[in-house]
């Protein structure tokens, strides 16, 4: 075997390895979410169920570890902003409330399938969590 074809023989190698490490990466073309990234919708109301239990922030997801076991995707209104260390939440026709990371919260809303929020698979393949759409928050007792 000549020197240019051993070349390009590990050269084509190298190329089918960087694609099939760049393809794994991707998650099937799922992208992954942004630093600080916050899952919002538009305001609901609907109260089904009211979670006690703390934010935390983990693996690029803000989650709400519930007191009675498991974790939630807090779905947040839309203009709720996420910065690192707390969630200002907005709720319309209200003042914006800062919730800290950590903090032991009451979350009022309803549980909602995956299937019922399509843009959000990049929240569903990374965090793992059911997703939770807020209507309201306060401190926990």
């Amino acid at each position: 075997m000549n020197r240019w074809s051993w070349l390009s023989r590990v050269a084509a190698m190298l190329t089918f390895a960087l694609d099939v490490g760049c393809a794994s990466s991707l998650h099937h073309g799922i992208r992954p979410l942004r630093p600080l990234e916050l899952a919002t919708a538009p305001y609901e109301g609907t109260v089904t169920s009211s979670l006690n239990g703390s934010l935390m922030y983990e693996s690029g997801c803000l989650l709400l570890r519930v007191d009675r076991g498991g974790y939630v995707l807090p779905v947040w209104p839309d203009g709720s902003i996420f910065n690192g260390t707390s969630v200002i939440f907005h709720q319309p026709g209200k003042a914006n409330q800062p919730v800290m990371v950590a903090q032991q919260v009451q979350i009022d809303g309803r549980l909602t399938p995956w299937g019922q929020l399509p843009g959000y698979v990049p929240f569903e393949h990374q965090c793992e969590a059911e997703p939770f759409l807020v209507s309201s928050i306060r401190p926990a007792d």
